[in-house]
């Protein structure tokens, strides 16, 4: 029986880490989840850019990733449930593991994000939620 759900692929279309000094006082991590959904396809991407800058370490490390999925559903509820609340769960671990694994083998310490609950962010991904399909009518 096929799912109604599937993850795809996890690709890193942007990367950068750099050893500098830091102007800001504290550490600083920003996450910011956005969905992007094109029906005619079948699919939708979680876009996450994840941001975190140390000044202990004098470091500055930015990524933009992406979680492809695809979809057979008929109820559009629980495809935006799934996509707001379950996409970038499934997702983010991927983040986690990219950033421990670079920074482990960058000869500077290990970062390892903590593990975080994204359901938060629901309200926020379904607000900025880019339909590719509304896109071409315009």
């Amino acid at each position: 029986m096929k799912s109604q759900l599937n993850f795809i692929n996890f690709v890193v279309p942007k990367f950068l880490f750099e050893k500098l000094p830091i102007e800001k006082e504290d550490h600083s991590f920003e996450i910011k989840p956005q969905a992007v959904i094109n029906r005619e396809k079948g699919q939708f991407h979680i876009n996450i850019d994840v941001e975190i800058n140390d000044s202990e370490n004098s470091f500055s490390l930015k990524m933009f990733a992406v979680g492809i999925f695809e979809f057979e559903v008929d109820k559009e509820e629980y495809l935006l449930n799934f996509m707001s609340i379950n996409g970038p769960a499934i997702i983010f671990p991927y983040i986690r593991s990219f950033i421990s694994s670079f920074t482990s083998l960058s000869g500077f310490d290990t970062i390892t994000l903590p593990t975080l609950n994204l359901s938060g962010f629901k309200d926020e991904i379904l607000k900025n939620l880019i339909d590719v399909n509304d896109l071409k009518d315009e």
